[in-house]
């Protein structure tokens, strides 16, 4: 960026950030000033071989996924070895450019505040350490890059007001060190802004920045910076937003979250003070209002909640349209709303960072439209979402048009928080190639170790999106362990739409190709830790969204799809799922132990399960195998026989029968698989199959007594044409059934189909004459496939008698 900028250029950056342009390996975003007259280029993004901005295609399988990932890590890692040897060019104090230390000014006890005094000498120290820390800053830069420090002194702190990064900079906080951002919000904007800062502000010394993912001109963020290259905020010290200041329950205590507490005004009206302010500038993005009109910062109605002209808290931390960004070591604390959030920036790093904020929108690192980035090494102990990736929100998501990918979260610890890794919920422009690996969520405070989050408004598309190796030790009794919801806030999104008076379509969110791996859930078993839910997943359908705005015909209800867990553990879940519109679930070496309630499942189907064990739990293979689509291959659940192996020719079989209510065991948990098969146990599968209609009285058969079990079944059987008996009245219920016995029966029950052609078997001779047409209609509609021998040959054997598990497959034969 040039150093003098003219009106024109200075109007263009208050002026709408527009699409990415995306070419080959690299990226130009530019601005789309108001009246198309600035004229200076932004950042053009250089990246490393084989990281495509533009490259949406799937990886063949996760470990081609994870090359991938290590590709980013070693484009990260490169980059950021190349900007310390920057920084290790010179370093300076911000002491040697005036800044001043001071002793902590003390909150005067039962006002929750300072005195108006110190308050007032706070906000003096702040300007001048300002002044000083730019100076020193811009001093750095043009010498050509280097290190300035924050030093530790005697326990004292450096008041200050935002600080902005310029190109090749390092800021490091050292050791023992704080800095602490100046409770007086005046100083976020206006004239201290326009003197430090110059053109780089609008004429109101507004900063152009982004409140919760559509971009105004408001509050500067307290570190900040735009349009920068090679740039670090580093150390072990500590960034304090004191954001925490007041007592937490009364408003007129607190500073930044003044503004998100309730609170009943002079008029009467109970209400957050930005809750008019927030309808405005979500309605200005969008209706698509120049960004140079969205105008916010310092309200002139600080004693009225209906002003739409302020009470929009800034973020922490916020690059903004910079490349080669590194954020190291700090701990960071009481923010007034997201710690760390690079907008539209590449090549980023955030390393061993420790945040513990636990205010209103405190997510701990929201990168958004972002690329290249690893996030590893930190703890993150926050209010919110401790990590959430978004991409834009509404109409402001769709102008700017560029997603968040190519990023990688590894060896972090994840605590307090409403998620511990986030999608969401602003992802209009959509979010791929992510990965999270050696994570760890340790607080049961967590409210959901992996939360999805958009709606129908805001839409996005989520794909190629790959978990391994974390360790969930707990999460929060009452809530879900993975959590998908495709209708977040979905009621007040359609309360602001209805404020703004516009009308908008749909925009139906999608997922692609998103898989876990090797994920442990409450391993050490301990009460309560679980969470509610290991799964909840909802989508919904397009009917119930019509009332409420404009669905474009053949718009598809929205499923949520692609959706895989391979290797993975679930212990201790009060239940395991949750799931309404789930289209494509596929669950691979899972186990699942310790649910107590029942699942619920709604409008799901195309669900898979391989080699799954749900013993121990309150998971039914019943609820599953009734499930449009579902397949259950090699899977254990509780109540399973014990002597039917999960993955044999007839398991599908031997459950779709009990299923069917055709076919029950023997005893409680036996089928009996390899038992021979009776005739009155035939008549017995074909009478459950037909609901146990209505018999006569009339005894058909002299062997069949009235207090027998399968005597109505014989009955049935007899009236309806199905068995005719052996001969002199009798049934002979006891004899064992052949294979073409069976036929028979099952062709009786089909009607007696017009049945031809050759039974191409070595032993077709071996059928009797009366079984031809039964035998050779059950081979034509594939009721019997005959056996195959190791020569090749296919063998009918249908003198051979029938076991119970053979007459399972052909009955499920039959059925499909």
């Amino acid at each position: 960026m040039k150093k003098n900028l003219t009106s024109s250029v200075r109007k263009c950056i208050a002026g709408v950030l527009s699409m990415a342009v995306m070419a080959g390996s690299m990226a130009v975003p530019a601005f789309a000033a108001d009246d198309n007259t600035g004229s200076d280029n932004l950042l053009t993004y250089q990246v490393a071989e084989g990281l495509n901005l533009n490259d949406t295609t799937a990886f063949a399988d996760s470990t081609e996924a994870w090359q991938y990932a290590d590709k980013i890590s070693s484009h990260v890692d490169t980059s950021v070895e190349k900007m310390r040897a920057i920084f290790a060019q010179r370093k300076v104090s911000i002491v040697e450019y005036g800044a001043q230390p001071h002793a902590v000014f003390d909150i005067v006890e039962g006002t929750y505040k300072k005195s108006e005094e110190d308050a007032k000498a706070e906000a003096e120290l702040a300007k001048t350490n300002t002044k000083a820390i730019y100076a020193a800053i811009k001093a750095v830069s043009e010498a050509g890059g280097g290190t300035v420090v924050v030093p530790a002194v005697d326990g004292q702190v450096f008041y200050t007001a935002p600080i902005h990064l310029e190109d090749n900079v390092n800021l490091c906080i050292e050791k023992n060190a704080t800095l602490k951002f100046t409770t007086d919000t005046s100083l976020y904007c206006g004239d201290l802004m326009k003197e430090v800062y110059g053109d780089t502000v609008d004429e109101k010394g507004l900063t152009l920045t982004r409140f919760e993912s559509v971009e105004l001109m408001n509050y500067s963020p307290l570190i900040y910076a735009y349009g920068k290259k090679n740039i670090a905020l580093t150390g072990e010290g500590t960034l304090d937003g004191q954001a925490s200041v007041g007592d937490g329950e009364h408003p007129e205590t607190m500073v930044w979250q003044q503004w998100k507490k309730k609170r009943t005004y002079a008029n009467g009206t109970t209400i957050e003070a930005q809750n008019a302010a927030v309808n405005k500038v979500y309605g200005q993005g969008q209706t698509n209002v120049p960004v140079a009109e969205r105008q916010y910062g310092e309200s002139e109605h600080e004693e009225w909640s209906g002003a739409d002209d302020g009470f929009l808290r800034p973020n922490f931390i916020q690059p903004y349209n910079c490349q080669n960004v590194l954020i190291e070591g700090v701990s960071i604390k009481n923010s007034p709303m997201w710690e760390i959030n690079p907008v539209l920036c590449d090549t980023v790093l955030v390393d061993g960072v420790s945040i513990n904020s636990h205010l209103h929108n405190n997510d701990g690192c929201d990168p958004e439209c972002t690329s290249n980035m690893v996030i590893r090494n930190n703890s993150i102990d926050v209010g919110d979402d401790c990590m959430a990736i978004k991409s834009g929100r509404n109409g402001d998501g769709l102008r700017i048009n560029r997603p968040s990918f190519n990023i990688v979260l590894e060896n972090n610890t994840f605590v307090d928080g409403h998620g511990g890794v986030t999608i969401g919920s602003e992802i209009t422009a959509g979010v791929k190639n992510i990965f999270s690996e050696n994570n760890e969520m340790n607080s049961d405070d967590l409210e959901a170790a992996y939360r999805f989050k958009t709606n129908y408004i805001r839409g996005g598309t989520i794909e190629n999106v790959y978990y391994r190796n974390d360790h969930v030790k707990m999460v929060k009794s009452d809530k879900p362990v993975i959590l998908v919801d495709l209708n977040y806030d979905i009621k007040n999104e359609v309360k602001r739409m209805e404020a703004f008076g516009v009308d908008y379509k749909a925009y139906i969110p999608q997922f692609k190709n998103v898989l876990f791996e090797n994920v442990s859930v409450n391993a050490a078993n301990e009460a309560g830790k679980g969470g509610k839910y290991a799964l909840q997943l909802n989508g919904f359908d397009v009917s119930s969204i019509a009332d409420s705005c404009t669905v474009e015909p053949g718009t598809p209800d929205c499923y949520i799809s692609d959706f895989t867990i391979r290797n993975s553990s679930f212990v201790g879940s009060e239940q395991n799922f949750q799931m309404t519109n789930v289209d494509g679930l596929t669950m691979e070496n899972v186990s699942m132990t310790g649910s107590t309630t029942a699942d619920s499942l709604s409008k799901c189907k195309n669900l898979t399960f391989k080699n799954c064990d749900f013993t121990g739990s309150a998971t039914k293979r019943s609820v599953f195998a009734a499930t449009e689509g579902s397949v259950l291959t090699g899977s254990v659940f509780e109540g399973d026989y014990t002597d039917v192996p999960a993955d044999t020719w007839y398991t599908d079989a031997v459950y779709a029968a009990r299923e069917a209510g055709t076919m029950v065991g023997v005893a409680d948990k036996t089928f009996a698989p390899t038992a021979q098969l009776s005739r009155a146990q035939v008549a017995q599968i074909l009478y459950n199959r037909a609901g146990q209609p209505t018999v006569s009285d009339a005894q058909a058969f002299t062997d069949v007594a009235k207090d027998q079990w399968y005597y109505k079944a014989v009955q049935w059987a007899a009236e309806n044409g199905i068995a005719g008996g052996v001969g002199d009245k009798m049934f002979a219920p006891n004899a064992a059934v052949t294979r073409e016995q069976l036929a028979q029966f099952l062709y009786a029950e089909a009607g007696k189909p017009a049945a031809s052609g050759e039974l191409n078997f070595v032993d077709a001779s071996a059928v009797s004459g009366w079984a031809t047409p039964a035998v050779t209609w059950a081979v034509q509609n594939h009721v019997i496939a005959g056996d195959k021998q190791a020569d090749g040959t296919l063998l009918l054997n249908p003198r051979g008698n029938t076991t119970r598990a053979q007459t399972a497959v052909m009955l499920h034969n039959l059925a499909s």
